[in-house]
């Protein structure tokens, strides 16, 4: 029967796409939420998102300047400070759930992935609950944190535009790779500092152990190791 075919996506199913499809696709960004948000909700986790390629992007300045001739300890160094920006996070998460006294906000419907949340201030506990959900022990704070900090020093050795440049001795294949390099490195890390996005293949009450947020950054610890490992 002509037009009697049902739609691949109905109305529902369209807009959970709209909104899963980003978070899987940024890493766990939420840039489209089911309800009205205030826009530093947004604003607040682009900046998270961005927080490796700001850093990273100063200290290469000092290493393709010279300011700090050893490009090594440009790596040591913003290796150190994702350490230190990722348990910050988590600490101060942590902290503000331990010290409130609201429990009744963070009793959600395990059911639901995107229960509705009535956020008070950009620095408010629900926020922060919001961008930095508290991982499900303790040691998972340090290990995502080291495991941070080894993952972006590394691609960061690799990312330098004096080593792309030597790879390809063009600049504009050093300006794309340089790009997508650090769009992929922000991609990974935020799965560290914020939660893992959604998988379609992984159910996520299964993982316990909180492994899923180590995939991405695994497959890009593996680009950079082989690419420090050949300079």
């Amino acid at each position: 029967m002509e037009g009697g075919g049902a739609p691949l996506l109905n109305d529902y199913k369209l807009e959970f796409f709209r909104k899963r499809f980003p978070q899987t696709l940024l890493g766990g960004l939420k840039l489209k939420l089911g309800y009205d948000a205030p826009f530093y909700v947004y604003v607040n986790q682009v900046l998270v998102f961005l927080v490796p390629f700001v850093l990273g992007g100063l200290l290469t300045i000092c290493a393709e300047f010279e300011v700090i001739s050893d490009v090594y300890i440009n790596s040591f160094i913003y290796g150190g400070l994702m350490i230190i920006f990722v348990l910050s996070t988590q600490t101060l998460s942590w902290f503000m759930r331990r010290s409130s006294t609201s429990l009744a906000k963070f009793q959600k419907n395990l059911l639901a992935q995107d229960d509705e949340v009535d956020f008070v201030s950009c620095c408010g506990l629900e926020t922060i609950d919001f961008i930095f959900p508290a991982k499900k022990f303790v040691a998972n704070m340090v290990i995502h944190g080291v495991f941070s900090g080894i993952v972006c020093g590394l691609m960061f050795l690799y990312l330098l535009p004096s080593y792309l440049n030597g790879l390809y001795s063009q600049t504009g294949a050093t300006v794309v790779l340089y790009i997508l390099g650090w769009w992929t490195v922000c991609i990974a890390q935020y799965s560290l500092t914020s939660t893992s996005p959604p998988e379609l293949a992984i159910f996520r009450a299964l993982d316990t152990l909180e492994i899923t947020p180590l995939m991405r950054p695994f497959y890009v610890l593996i680009f950079g190791i082989t690419g420090v490992l050949a300079r």
